[in-house]
């Protein structure tokens, strides 16, 4: 494998120009998807009524590997929690990375071992892979992350963790699970985001897959896309379209804007398909699947009240369509 450098932080690697919008999509399905596993729930001491959870990215094939996380002004970098502050962050941590995390602490600090920290792969400091992270001078993503606070990437230069190419950054490799650990996060708040990621799928830097995806919440249902037995939720399960329709459906883009928005926001549909529109309704629908707000779609620009949703990231749909092969799709981001 190469490792190609080039621009803005010296690495188009970490960077490039998806305006993608961010799709609900399968662990069957040859795109990966983020994720997030609730694995402990605390019920006494510093931590009671924080749940720690882990964020995986799941890949396609067991031989793929995760080269980088980032975001920049052109793809976004959110990772939030409803709760202040935001992040439990232990004392003896000194940075956002696993890679800083030492367990013969553990016995000392018992707490410790639930910290948050980001990561591509590594658990603590025992691990092989080695974390590289740069970030933005006018906007340190990482010393955000380490104060407890939400992170909000959204500067020309950005910020990225990524990983070298090399074959002694093992825990970067899918493996037989399919998936690389991301992030460990612990708080008493509901988490929402995305990330943009890069994959080299069975480690060939010629066959790369580079996106903004959202946080979703792995679901233990085995008839769901997103299927994941550690999990012991319920929440945001995904599942197969209708095979009829599957080949014919046409996925339009919703660009809202600002994103983020604080109390209002414009959503733009396509001009061509406007009197398809007629009746139907805007939808936003948070990550854990559940519906938060609903407009009626009068003109193909729509500006749309969005004081009331609670800070986070939202997905666009429009239902009430009489042509069920048309599909609009988009996403919005709430800040406070």
């Amino acid at each position: 494998m190469t490792f190609p450098f080039a621009n803005r932080f010296a690495a188009t690697l970490l960077w490039g120009a998806c305006a993608c919008v961010p799709a609900l999509v399968a662990a069957q399905s040859d795109t990966p998807w983020l994720g997030l596993v609730a694995e402990t729930e605390h019920t006494e001491g510093e931590l009671e009524g924080m749940t720690t959870y882990r964020l995986y990215l799941y890949t396609p094939n067991e031989g793929d590997f995760v080269v980088s996380c980032s975001g920049d002004d052109e793809n976004p970098l959110y990772l939030a929690s409803t709760s202040e502050p935001a992040w439990f962050q232990h004392e003896v941590a000194t940075t956002a990375f696993a890679t800083d995390v030492n367990p013969a602490f553990f016995a000392s600090f018992p707490e410790f071992a639930f910290d948050s920290w980001l990561t591509i792969g590594a658990e603590d400091n025992t691990a092989a892979v080695d974390v590289i992270d740069l970030a933005d001078p006018e906007y340190d993503a990482f010393a955000v992350f380490e104060a407890g606070q939400n992170i909000a990437v959204e500067t020309t230069v950005g910020n990225a963790w990524f990983v070298l190419p090399v074959p002694t950054n093992v825990e970067a490799v899918a493996g037989e699970d399919q998936r690389v650990l991301i992030a460990q996060l612990t708080t008493s708040g509901e988490i929402s985001g995305q990330i943009q990621v890069q994959v080299f799928f069975n480690g060939n830097n010629q066959d790369e897959f580079r996106e903004v995806l959202p946080i979703l919440t792995a679901c233990n249902d085995p008839e769901a896309l997103n299927y994941e037995p550690l999990s012991f939720s319920a929440d945001g399960c995904i599942y197969p379209e209708v095979d009829g329709l599957f080949e014919v459906v046409t996925t339009h883009t919703l660009e809202a804007f600002p994103s983020p928005a604080t109390t209002l926001a414009t959503v733009t549909f396509p001009a061509h398909l406007a009197d398809r529109l007629a009746g139907a309704e805007l939808r936003a629908t948070g990550l854990d699947g559940r519906l938060v707000g609903a407009w009626p779609i009068q003109n193909t620009v729509e500006r749309i009240d969005v004081s009331n949703l609670a800070a986070g990231q939202y997905v666009l749909t429009v239902a009430g369509l009489d042509d069920v092969t048309l599909r609009f799709k988009g996403d919005l981001v709430v800040t406070k």
